[in-house]
């Protein structure tokens, strides 16, 4: 359902929680634009055809293959939703989705948004995880005036990472996603839990996501909840790093009780594993990006993922349902676990957010001229939807629209614990931003 107009009964404890961000607009710290803002140069006609073609780039491959593991499960989901076809106007249009996968590699991803744009003619880009896949898809959109809807990115580096400002916005590119201040909130509110000396070490890459994080003006030490501690940044270091040695001897000389960063999946398990070696065991690890999945924590040697910390953005335990298929987000995970497409994995957070792209193209699709790119991008900006992740609205304004082409999702604070099993269950420890998900456990102490 579309809700431009409507609220949904729970949505106010939402808004009002991100308006309490006090998050307002920065311009600092952007980097050069790959490709243009604010205007198409070859899309924004129509095009002819009955055929909507919806492109997909994601990372089913290398570095941030775990973002993707669902892709067949949920592609599967999205042709039997489209089926029978989109309708809009009296008139249906068949369905083709067109799905790539990036191998991780910006260049590569690049490419493939080339190909899709100019050789295939998508009406419609999705694209998904990290700056390496998004950036190079939704620059070449902008670009080319294609309409593009991604997400799992942290907005800033997403919008100031493309060389955006409050003021110089895009036209065809649109973002759903957390952002550094919902990560320091959803952080923060866990260290407070612990009796520590409030030191924080941080393990920020030279990388987009890194950069954003770092960044002065609008990045991680810029917001509310990273008031009152104090940060060990021992420098940027390159992705693929193979030690870090000196990176941990500064964390214990500086008696770093509280540990934070967004490094790859990779570099974070070569890092915890060589500190448990050298001797550093902070009080409290949360980390975003690396640990966000089973796989990734389930990997790392001697149980060392027990009692790591992260920000969620999505769970079985999520009060919201599927505007597509109507499954709960409860449903939608068991239903993958049970799935051929699964091959025995468990959900992971992607699920949810890879799923709601394609709940949201559904809606954009049925609300305005399909092969118009110009107004399919308009409607973009105008779509307010309640999806299996919750309320996606790009017209909300204040904390919830930081800028025009964001639209900001919260998150909850969560720690894995090692069942006897010996699978991980991601445990909701604090519900600040999002109040209607409920606490499993409190956290406790590594």
């Amino acid at each position: 359902m579309d809700h431009s107009a409507q609220q949904p009964k729970n949505q106010p404890n939402r808004r009002t929680v991100l308006r309490a961000l006090g998050m307002g607009a920065a311009t600092a710290g952007a980097a050069p634009l790959i490709a243009a803002c604010g205007g198409g140069l070859k899309g924004s006609g129509s095009s002819s055809g009955d055929v909507i073609k919806i492109g997909y780039v994601s990372p089913r491959t290398g570095a941030y293959a775990a973002f993707a593991e669902s892709d067949e499960y949920i592609l599967k989901q999205a042709r039997a939703a489209f089926a029978k076809g989109i309708k809009y106007d009296g008139k249906t249009y068949k369905v083709q989705i067109l799905d790539r996968d990036t191998g991780s590699d910006p260049q590569q991803a690049a490419t493939i948004a080339n190909e899709l744009i100019s050789q295939q003619g998508v009406d419609l880009m999705l694209v998904t995880s990290t700056p390496e896949t998004v950036h190079p898809v939704a620059n070449k959109c902008e670009s080319e005036g294609v309409p593009c809807i991604s997400t799992i990115e942290p907005w800033q580096s997403y919008f100031f990472g493309r060389g955006g400002t409050p003021q110089k916005t895009f036209t065809y590119t649109y973002h759903f996603f957390d952002g550094i201040e919902h990560v320091v909130a959803g952080e923060s509110d866990i260290w407070r839990m612990f009796d520590t000396n409030k030191k924080v070490g941080v393990l920020w890459p030279n990388d987009a996501d890194g950069g954003a994080f770092r960044d002065k003006k609008t990045g991680f030490r810029a917001q509310a909840g990273a008031k009152d501690f104090t940060f060990v940044d021992p420098g940027a270091y390159e992705d693929g790093t193979k030690d870090f040695s000196s990176i941990i001897a500064r964390f214990k000389k500086e008696d770093v009780q509280i540990l934070a960063g967004v490094p790859t999946p990779p570099d974070f398990a070569t890092f915890w594993t060589q500190a448990a070696q050298q001797g550093f065991k902070p009080k409290v690890v949360t980390i975003a990006k690396a640990i966000l999945f089973e796989s990734s924590v389930a990997s790392l040697p001697n149980g060392l993922g027990d009692g790591l910390c992260t920000e969620s953005w999505w769970l079985p335990q999520f009060p919201f349902s599927s505007s597509l298929t109507g499954q709960t987000s409860q449903q939608l995970a068991d239903d993958y676990g049970k799935s051929a497409q699964a091959k025995g994995r468990r959900w992971n957070q992607a699920l949810g957010f890879n799923h709601a792209l394609f709940e949201i193209a559904d809606n954009v699709l049925r609300h305005a001229n399909p092969k118009d790119k110009k107004a399919v991008a308009n409607r973009i900006g105008k779509t307010s939807l309640d999806t299996v992740i919750g309320r996606v609205d790009w017209t909300a304004g204040g904390a919830a629209n930081p800028v025009k082409n964001v639209a900001a999702i919260p998150v909850v604070s969560t720690q894995w614990v090692k069942g006897s099993g010996g699978a991980y269950d991601l445990k909701i420890v604090g519900n600040t931003l999002i109040p209607e998900a409920k606490i499993d456990m409190k956290a406790r102490e590594l």
